[in-house]
């Protein structure tokens, strides 16, 4: 696990890392962690996971167009943003990442869901194939000033009953979750998905 407060690394290390997540909506969260990655590796694949068999309100590649305008803004180049269906050890594997990265609260709060990623995606490689050495997950913790954001509260907010009077107040108290510029992109694309 990557405690914080975060090291700043002593040079960038050249290799392609993973940092997975439903990014159901990305928020600043998820953002303060992939800037940080980013200054430690010199390539950082953001991979939007979704399951073929699973509805979502809001697309994988809805969410993915999401995270890009959030690191366009933040001025990080060196991360791409994938979606990717199915098993993401197989899409590492193919394009020759080294490690999988977890973003976390806490242990006590994610330790349990992302204790049985960590087992799918030790095992996977070797139950599933292609048989291969599986790739090291390393929990990278996030920073406290964001324990009480989430994708869940997110959508709570913009699943409220949103009228003219009210849009102006929910996209103020989203722009304290998400970044300023993608705040009533956020809301809009929540809430009308809701009302579908």
């Amino acid at each position: 696990i990557i405690t914080f407060p975060w090291e700043k690394p002593p040079k960038q290390w050249h290799q392609t890392v993973i940092f997975a997540a439903s990014y159901n909506p990305p928020h600043n969260g998820h953002l303060a962690m992939l800037q940080y990655l980013s200054t430690r590796y010199t390539k950082v694949i953001a991979v939007v996971g979704f399951n073929p068999d699973k509805k979502y309100l809001v697309s994988p590649d809805e969410r993915a167009e999401l995270l890009r305008e959030m690191l366009k803004s933040a001025n990080v180049t060196n991360i791409q943003v994938e979606v990717v269906e199915g098993y993401i050890w197989r899409y590492a594997k193919r394009v020759g990442a080294t490690l999988f990265f977890r973003g976390i609260r806490s242990w006590e709060k994610d330790g349990r869901d992302e204790r049985a990623l960590q087992i799918l995606n030790t095992w996977g490689p070797i139950l599933l194939g292609p048989l291969y050495i599986p790739i090291p997950t390393i929990y990278i913790e996030g920073d406290p000033k964001y324990n009480h954001v989430s994708s869940t509260l997110i959508r709570q907010i913009c699943s409220e009953s949103a009228g003219k009077s009210q849009q102006e107040e929910q996209v103020n108290s989203l722009s304290e979750l998400v970044p300023k510029n993608v705040a009533a992109k956020v809301a809009k694309l929540y809430y009308q998905q809701r009302k579908q």
